[in-house]
């Protein structure tokens, strides 16, 4: 049985990530580092970099002009959202050799991730969040704690998702019935191992109904949210098949407008299939 002590020895000795975002923080810390520089850093990844532009060009940014160098890509969107589009490649490579469970798949898990990835971006925008960096994010790292016990304790762990599908259970609730926590804590501790924005760890922390409360903060909220719409558009797999009933204070955080999701259904398709295109593209 694992247990909470032999979980957080597994975080301590757990991979950090790739030497690109490293690099990438350590070129953005310095004051006097230019475009060029950072563009430089990125560069010396040759995968990256494709997958870079690629998404910069894609929908969901919507630029008029095709942007054909990082350096360019920056000056268009941002050093921020440069910096989250690495963080993000990063910690899909760090799980690249993480083998699907018998019943759960690591592609769909990462299918679901990108999916409320893209409704939790598109949900800030209706809000009128101005600076949405964090939230395709935030959506992208929120199971991290799935992906973890996965690639550390795989087969512990595919009898819990067995025993949840079993049972009809969301996994959170399987996995507190069997471990006494839960992806939630784990995948808070991991992302403060990889010092992650503390924004995107209380997310990940807080993304399951019985959490949400008045004060949460909108990323949180639209993360929440993002995963129950991902639910009912069975876009990947979260590792059951529930779909569960969203707190009772989105509504009143948000002030989503009436007809929201049924405007946003064919941008989040076409969102979700050109990221999932990009992002688990060998």
């Amino acid at each position: 049985m694992v247990d909470l002590t032999s979980m957080v020895d597994k975080i301590g000795d757990f991979p950090t990530l790739p030497t690109i975002y490293t690099s990438l923080m350590e070129s953005l810390s310095n004051p006097r580092s230019t475009v060029q520089d950072v563009a430089d850093v990125i560069l010396k990844d040759q995968s990256s970099t494709l997958k870079i532009l690629k998404i910069v060009n894609s929908v969901a940014y919507g630029l008029q002009n095709r942007i054909d160098t990082i350096s360019q890509a920056i000056f268009y969107i941002g050093f921020n959202e440069v910096k989250n589009i690495v963080l993000t490649l990063s910690v899909i490579d760090v799980f690249s050799s993480t083998k699907s469970l018998t019943y759960f798949n690591l592609v769909d898990l990462w299918k679901h991730s990108i999916a409320v990835g893209v409704v939790s971006r598109k949900i800030a925008k209706v809000i009128g969040v101005k600076n949405t960096e964090n939230y395709f994010l935030a959506g992208i790292v929120h199971d991290i704690g799935k992906l973890f016990f996965m690639r550390t304790f795989g087969d512990e762990y595919n009898k819990i998702v067995k025993y949840g599908l079993d049972n009809k259970l969301v996994i959170t609730d399987a996995e507190n019935e069997i471990y006494g926590f839960n992806h939630m804590d784990v995948g808070e501790m991991l992302a403060e191992k990889w010092q992650l924005p503390s924004s995107i760890q209380h997310a990940i922390k807080n993304h399951h109904n019985d959490r949400i409360k008045a004060d949460s903060p909108e990323l949180t909220v639209c993360v929440h949210l993002a995963d129950v719409i991902a639910r009912i558009m069975e876009l990947g797999n979260p590792g059951d098949s529930l779909v569960y009933t969203p707190s009772e204070e989105v509504w009143k955080i948000l002030q989503i407008p009436p007809e929201t999701f049924v405007k946003m259904y064919n941008g989040i398709i076409n969102e979700y299939r050109q990221s999932v295109g990009i992002l688990l593209l060998k």
